[in-house]
C-alpha cells in the first residue's frame, strides 16, 4: 500500500508527542508519533503511477496550515487520534485524487469514510474514551503547517517514505 500523506511541521509534532506521555501505563507504550494526516491509501501494488499522477496534482500547491482543537476515539480501529481542521487546500486535494483513484483507494480514504486524523495510540482493549479525557485535559488547541506531502510505503514492519513534494 502506497499513502499520500500531509507532513506536519516539526513543532506540532512534538505537542502531539508531548499528549502521547500522557497515556502513562494505562494502555501499551504508543509509537511516537510521525506528525501527518493520511490523505489516500492506494491499494494496488503497481504504485509507480499513482505515485507519478498525485505529483502532478500536488506540484505548484500552496503551504496551508491544520487546527487541532480535539481528540476523538475511533472505535473500529481502536484508536486516538487528534482531529484537525479540514481546510479546503486539504479537502481539494483529497477529493481530486479520488476523482482520478477512487476505486484503487482503501475503505477509509476512497470517499465520504475519510476522517483526516492524526493517530496518537493504537490499543485494542484499553478504556480508549478514559485515555483520551485524560489527554484532552491538557489539550491546548495548536495550529500546524503543512508543507509538504509525502509518499509513504506501508511494510510488514512499519513505513518508509518513498517520495516528497514540496508546497510552495
Amino acid at each position: 500500500m502506497l499513502c499520500v500523506i500531509a507532513k506536519l511541521d516539526g513543532e506540532a509534532t512534538g505537542r502531539l508527542r508531548s499528549l502521547q506521555r500522557l497515556i502513562g501505563s494505562r494502555a501499551p507504550a504508543p509509537s511516537p508519533v510521525y506528525g501527518h494526516i493520511t490523505v489516500a491509501a492506494y491499494l494496488p501494488e503497481d504504485d509507480e503511477l499513482f505515485m507519478r499522477s498525485c505529483a502532478g496534482m500536488i506540484r505548484g500547491r500552496r503551504a496551508f496550515t491544520v487546527r487541532y482543537e480535539r481528540l476523538d476515539v475511533l472505535r473500529e480501529t481502536s484508536v486516538i487520534a487528534a482531529i484537525p481542521s479540514v481546510p479546503a487546500d486539504l479537502k481539494e486535494l483529497h477529493d481530486r485524487i479520488v476523482r482520478e483513484h477512487g476505486p484503487f483507494l482503501d475503505q477509509w480514504t476512497g470517499g465520504e469514510r475519510w476522517y483526516p486524523h492524526t493517530t496518537l495510540l493504537h490499543a485494542p482493549g484499553a478504556d480508549l474514551d478514559a485515555i483520551r479525557r485524560d489527554m484532552e485535559r491538557d489539550l491546548r488547541p495548536f495550529d500546524a503547517g503543512i508543507g509538504r506531502i509525502e509518499f509513504s510505503r506501508v511494510l510488514d514492519t512499519g513505513y518508509t517514505i518513498v517520495g516528497t513534494v514540496g508546497l510552495i
